[in-house]
């Protein structure tokens, strides 16, 4: 048999006064028959006392009143356009600051690729033009050399 557990809802609309006098009498009935709902009743009962016993709080004074004068006194919020135009360039900065960083790069980069001034120094006989076609070769410079045959011509290898 399944374990019988108490309705705290009518139990408590018992305690409180709120049944009819058909629902009245069935739960008293239920509580003369049944321990577990009479146990719950007295609980019940017992929390109903201590919450009357309880004193009330009061400030003494309408808070809401002090409230409404402080907010009034209050100075007004900075509007929302203000606060965003001051620093509008600085929302730009940092994609300024990067896309000049990556144009000097790759200036400094290409010029160094094309045989620029840097670049020309060491090796005056070659010229800028076929240095830059040298990227189309098979193993272009930079690449991963898998022997000293494919990297170098026959008869460069010293």
């Amino acid at each position: 048999m399944a374990e019988h557990r108490p309705d705290s809802e009518a139990l408590s609309a018992w305690l409180d006064g709120e049944l009819d006098d058909a629902a009245r009498q069935r739960v008293d009935e239920h509580l003369a028959d049944c321990p577990t709902c009479a146990a719950e009743a007295i609980a019940l009962r017992e929390l109903s006392a201590g919450f009357a016993a309880m004193r009330g709080e009061t400030l003494g004074y309408d808070l809401a009143g002090v409230i409404e004068g402080r907010l009034a006194a209050a100075p007004p919020p900075p509007s929302p356009t203000a606060s965003r135009e001051a620093p509008r360039w600085r929302a730009w900065l940092p994609a300024t600051v990067g896309a000049a960083a990556s144009l000097a790069l790759g200036i400094g980069l290409g010029s160094a690729l094309l045989g620029g001034a840097a670049g020309n120094a060491g090796n005056a006989a070659q010229p800028t033009l076929v240095s830059a076609m040298r990227v189309f070769d098979p193993m272009p410079p930079g690449s991963v050399c898998l022997g000293a045959d494919t990297c170098y011509a026959k008869g460069t290898l010293k």
